[in-house]
């Protein structure tokens, strides 16, 4: 495992991440939830308001919520500085956000678009406590290198994405009538997806890919080009008017994903540790998904008008989604879990035996936390529930089987990570009452 460049003395409180990260795959079995019970409908529409509810479930409730747990681990460590408001801020940005989604979803879910006014000011307060302290110190001359170069811009498109989310949802409940940007659904998707989601994941990826699975490091050069250029085309595409300067924008932003995604592919290929790593899989299903997703969006912006019929071209924009999001995002950070929750056990509780060095040889090591047939079975299922998602999007079938076998996901990944969570918490007091004796 490499660790260089990391600052590990700037490290938050192990509850920062961690209640964020026990919270989102509980998110994901109500998404799962919502899909049994609207299953006659439910991939009828976009529109659908079973379907908006899901979706927001996984992008706002289990996506960002791991990816803010995130941020306020991986970005002092980067960059050797702490967040401002530490424990404060995120159990805020916690309770705020979670009230928020719940709000949005039973919205969405019962029509009831009377509820977004509460749930604006809840989703506005979490992310403006959250993104204020982070702006404070990413706008300063930090540490980080290629990884916070990515995660600036992420900041910004999560911004733009939260504003155009919040002007939607105002439009919905009637609480304001606005005519600005138009295709605004578009790009609250694109600036939520390809810019906040993917340029996250792109940062994280430049220190986690080469330090957990012992690859060669990301080149410096593409490592810069490719987040500026998701980030030029997202705003040509919000900006300019222009079909052709449109359609190159939409060229550039597939083509940066798609090399990205194979650049990512052949370092995990080379690998310098050869022991069975079943958590390197969900980087090559989620990094094979974006390649797919950033296909099939090239197809709908230049041959829409080849699709046979409406329904047929809903089906394709649905199945384009489950691809991107539950493919390639949640792909990713299943993945990504299953890695940092022992890491980071780990080592506050080496942190911890710094006065008694003999309680280091009693600590439970990495795979412990979570053992090697965890994440063996949540690719098994997690594969599985893709290919069935995508069976039900096209055909309307198996749709009920499909809602329980993403409950079971779900719940396997909150149920592996609630374990890894008991064991530290355990582990933790016992050590404490050994420093005190």
């Amino acid at each position: 495992m490499r660790m260089k460049g990391l600052s590990l003395e700037t490290i938050p409180s192990i509850h920062v991440p961690f209640r964020f990260f026990n919270t989102a795959p509980w998110m994901g079995v109500l998404a799962a939830l919502v899909l049994l019970l609207e299953a006659d409908s439910v991939f009828s529409s976009s529109w659908n308001p079973g379907l908006l509810a899901m979706t927001h479930l996984l992008t706002l409730g289990f996506i960002s919520m791991v990816m803010l747990g995130a941020m306020f681990q991986i970005v002092p460590v980067l960059s050797g500085e702490m967040i401002p408001g530490g424990v404060l801020v995120a159990t805020s940005v916690h309770i705020l956000l979670c009230a928020g989604i719940l709000s949005l979803v039973v919205g969405f879910y019962w029509q009831a678009y009377w509820l977004f006014s509460w749930a604006i000011p809840l989703l506005l307060s979490a992310f403006v406590v959250f993104l204020l302290p982070l702006a404070s110190l990413l706008r300063r001359r930090i540490g980080g290198g290629d990884s916070i170069y990515s995660i600036r811009f992420a900041v910004l498109a999560l911004l733009i994405s939260i504003g155009l989310g919040l002007v939607r949802a105002a439009n919905y409940a009637g609480l304001l009538q606005w005519a600005g940007l138009p295709n605004t659904i578009s790009l609250h998707l694109g600036w939520g997806l390809g810019g906040w989601v993917l340029l996250l994941v792109m940062g994280v990826s430049y220190q986690v890919i080469p330090m957990f699975h012992v690859t060669p490091n990301y080149s410096t050069h593409m490592a810069k080009v490719l987040p500026t250029a998701v980030f030029s085309s997202m705003l040509l595409l919000t900006f300019v008017a222009n079909p052709v300067i449109k359609g190159v924008a939409v060229l550039v932003l597939c083509l940066a994903a798609t090399t990205y995604g194979i650049i990512s592919i052949r370092l995990l290929r080379r690998r310098k540790r050869k022991v069975p790593d079943i958590t390197a899989r969900f980087w090559h299903m989620g990094l094979l998904s974006l390649i797919v997703a950033a296909s099939l969006v090239m197809i709908i912006y230049f041959s829409d008008h080849l699709f046979p019929s409406i329904r047929w071209r809903e089906k394709f924009y649905i199945g384009t989604g489950i691809i991107l999001i539950f493919g390639f995002a949640v792909s990713v950070i299943m993945g990504m879990l299953q890695k940092i929750v022992p890491f980071l056990s780990y080592l506050h509780l080496q942190r911890s035996c710094m006065n008694n060095f003999d309680l280091l040889k009693t600590l439970p090591h990495m795979g412990e936390f979570v053992p090697p047939g965890f994440p063996r079975w949540q690719f098994r299922l997690h594969l599985a529930a893709l290919l069935l998602l995508l069976v039900a999007t096209v055909t309307g079938q198996l749709v009920e089987l499909c809602g329980l076998l993403l409950i079971v996901d779900f719940s396997w990944l909150g149920l592996t990570l609630a374990r890894a969570s008991r064991l530290y918490l355990s582990t933790a007091k016992r050590v404490a009452l050994h420093n005190q004796s």
